[in-house]
């Protein structure tokens, strides 16, 4: 393996956004590697087109927390808080560091933000509610994973879930597939991506799929992928999985 380019002559396939994904691809650019980009999924406004977080970010004042899930809730939600003309926030809880850093970006500090960048890693450290009346607001994506939201209510929270934004499909070009398909990697930073590629491919090829944290992983390994995973949802995480995979 060349030691400064150990990505050389590599094919791999970013199935995110060219925006989401630029920092990433020109990393790996860096390193040797040949890029096909392939965005799945479109992020979305939700079909209450964000009235339903506006009218929950008014009422700030009655939670004690607020939870986000993700980058793209996290910009919504700052986005919302702009709208309405509210400059401070209930206790900030997230997942993972990158959405961590949406909300420090901007002069917020997050006060809670777990190890393990999962619910499920969420609900083992975040804190039971001390009075019947403790509320959470829930920051999530249309068809997110019911886990989180039992749990905090399992946790004697009140919960309010809002839907920040939604993933929706995106066209792809027939071209493009095969091109994907003859990749030595594919790179999945959720499981909608997976399951919308194995939709439209139908096997797992390429056979080697890089994937951000252990639910994209295990979607990606019931279906027949060999998975190389990162630890954490971030871009300098996920490259170390690439360079793992690289030198196995």
């Amino acid at each position: 393996m060349n030691i400064r380019k150990p990505l050389l002559d590599k094919t791999l396939v970013i199935t995110r956004s060219f925006e989401q994904s630029e920092p990433l691809s020109s990393e790996l650019v860096d390193l040797g590697a040949k890029i096909i980009s392939l965005p799945l999924i479109t992020i979305a406004e939700p079909t209450d087109n964000g009235k339903g977080l506006e009218e929950k970010v008014k009422d700030f004042e009655a939670y004690k927390w607020v939870v986000a899930t993700s980058p793209n809730g996290a910009m919504r939600l700052l986005k919302t808080m702009e709208v309405v003309g509210k400059n401070c926030s209930p206790k900030v809880a997230v997942i993972g560091r990158s959405t961590a850093k949406v909300f420090t970006q901007s002069g917020i500090a997050v006060d809670f933000v777990p190890e393990k960048t999962f619910s499920e890693g969420f609900l083992e450290v975040f804190p039971r509610a001390e009075k019947e009346d403790d509320k959470i607001l829930l920051v999530q994506a249309e068809r997110a994973r019911p886990l989180l939201y039992e749990g905090l209510i399992n946790a004697g929270w009140i919960v309010d879930k809002t839907v920040a934004y939604r993933n929706i499909n995106s066209e792809v070009e027939a071209n493009l597939l095969l091109e994907a398909k003859n990749a030595d990697a594919i790179i999945f930073t959720a499981s909608s991506a997976v399951n919308r590629y194995h939709e439209l491919i139908g096997v797992p090829q390429p056979p080697n799929a890089l994937c951000i944290g252990p639910i994209t992983g295990e979607s990606a390994r019931i279906l027949g992928w060999k998975v190389f995973e990162s630890r954490e949802q971030s871009a300098k995480d996920l490259i170390e999985a690439v360079k793992q995979w690289a030198g196995s």
